[in-house]
């Protein structure tokens, strides 16, 4: 990586200003000279259709084993290596026999490149880390959760990273984080790919001016940006400023503000607001039309407001989001799930303008008992499907439910948890609907069950 040796130059100045302000006062134990992490996932997932479409199935495995060594003078090392099985599945490849189109959910457990591998391995992590009081840094691969680049919604390996990560935590009320990410392994591959290479990997829908988007391949971009500013004023008031800039492509600034106030003894009342806009850079990812990612001139933007109040036991939310603008929204969804307040894991309103989302959320829990309970719920009025210029993926307008829960046992199997997701989306278009507007997108019912255990030693 061709900046590692100037990182590496400017994070020894820097920890040797830090240790010469330092002093070591307190007395620790003698720390293990590796920390291991054994990580295993089971994943079952099958989708099925209400009408004469393909459904499918699939259970996957992955393990993972981590290292990090003991802390010198602030500096450690780290690295993870992961192994992902195909255990038993339909036959993701084959195309649905209505539309031809090929499975979106299953083949997301394995590599969606190379959809025929049953196990294949990856290096996920492999990096330099310092830490003082005031100030991280870290270099090499990676794992990343910024507004617009993070782990995502499930699957068996979460999106990684490679690049520079500088973190400065001047007192305790502010955050400062300024990354450059020159590769990027998104969630659902086996490799690493340079950043205009990533974008393509999953569908790439319409064009904006119809027929499919040509820009697979044919994407120049060398590496993001990503400076990240979180204020906490107390345990009442949080504010985040997120720039996030993609080489040749855009230009996002996100602003999250939330506000909480007590209501009673166990309960307070939450607010929250959102604006995010976006324009285009350079050429788009292409100086063709036909085969840009982009367009340049387009101006978007997205407002969101949330209210709920929350306890120890209960949370519940009302949120809403708009998107509008000049052209599409679009962000990767290589690299993450959106931001947004009324995103609904297991879909994603990106790649469109002229939305209006509502959606609402309720959490119980239980702590005695290790048991959370939650389920979500939303209408999401999108663009005609049959409008490319405004809606990439021809997504009918749709109302989705979530219910999930997620169980921790207190008693037996320690390091182990479940969680169980049922999800259903319903068209909620008039009218006209083609088939290639409900296979993978609508009038389904979408289950997944997950079991985590995790071995850390010492």
């Amino acid at each position: 990586m061709k900046t590692l040796p100037l990182c590496l130059f400017f994070i020894a100045i820097l920890s040797t200003a830090s240790l010469a302000q330092e002093r070591d006062t307190v007395s620790h134990k003698p720390e293990r000279l590796v920390q291991a992490t054994l990580g295993l996932r089971s994943y079952w997932m099958s989708t099925g259709y209400w009408e004469d479409y393909k459904g499918d199935f699939a259970l996957g495995q992955s393990a993972f084993l981590r290292l990090k060594t003991r802390e010198f003078k602030g500096f450690s090392l780290v690295g993870r290596y992961a192994k992902f099985a195909n255990l038993w599945s339909s036959d993701l490849s084959a195309p649905d026999p209505v539309t031809n189109n090929v499975n979106r959910y299953e083949v997301g457990l394995f590599d969606v490149n190379n959809p025929s591998d049953r196990l294949f391995g990856k290096l996920e992590e492999l990096q330099l880390r310092y830490r003082s009081d005031r100030f991280d840094a870290v270099v090499g691969r990676m794992d990343i959760n910024t507004p617009f680049i993070n782990p995502q919604d499930g699957r068996l390996s979460p999106t990684f990273v490679e690049g520079v990560r500088l973190t400065f935590k001047p007192e305790k009320k502010n955050s400062l984080s300024a990354q450059y990410i020159s590769r990027i392994s998104p969630r659902s591959t086996s490799a690493w790919f340079r950043v205009g290479e990533t974008i393509g990997v999953y569908p790439v829908g319409q064009g904006a001016s119809g027929g499919p988007s040509n820009y697979q391949g044919n994407t120049t971009s060398r590496f993001v940006t990503v400076v990240d500013w979180i204020h906490q004023n107390n345990a009442d008031v949080q504010v985040q400023l997120n720039h996030t800039y993609v080489d040749n492509i855009s230009s996002t600034v996100f602003l999250q503000a939330l506000k909480e106030w007590q209501l009673t003894t166990n309960q307070r009342l939450v607010a929250g607001f959102q604006f995010t806009s976006q324009h285009g850079v350079g050429e788009g990812g292409n100086s063709d039309p036909a085969k840009r990612y982009k367009n340049p001139d387009d101006f978007n933007f997205v407002i969101g407001s949330r209210v709920g109040v929350r306890s120890k036991r209960t949370t519940w939310w009302l949120n809403y989001s708009r998107i509008d603008g000049r052209g599409r929204f679009l962000h990767p969804r290589e690299w993450g799930k959106d931001p947004f307040f009324t995103f609904i894991p297991r879909e994603r309103n990106e790649g469109f303008s002229d939305v209006n989302a509502f959606t609402a959320y309720y959490q119980r829990n239980v702590p005695a008992k290790g048991l959370q309970i939650y389920g979500f719920s939303g209408l999401h009025f999108l663009p005609d499907p049959g409008n490319t210029e405004v809606n990439k993926y021809a997504f009918p307008s749709y109302a989705q439910a979530n219910l999930g829960g997620r169980y921790t046992p207190k008693n037996w199997g320690k390091g182990m948890d479940f969680h169980l997701i049922l999800m259903s989306k319903v068209n909620l278009k008039s009218g006209e609907m083609r088939p290639q507007w409900v296979y993978n997108k609508v009038n389904l019912l979408h289950f997944n069950f997950i079991m985590n255990y995790i071995i850390q030693y010492p």
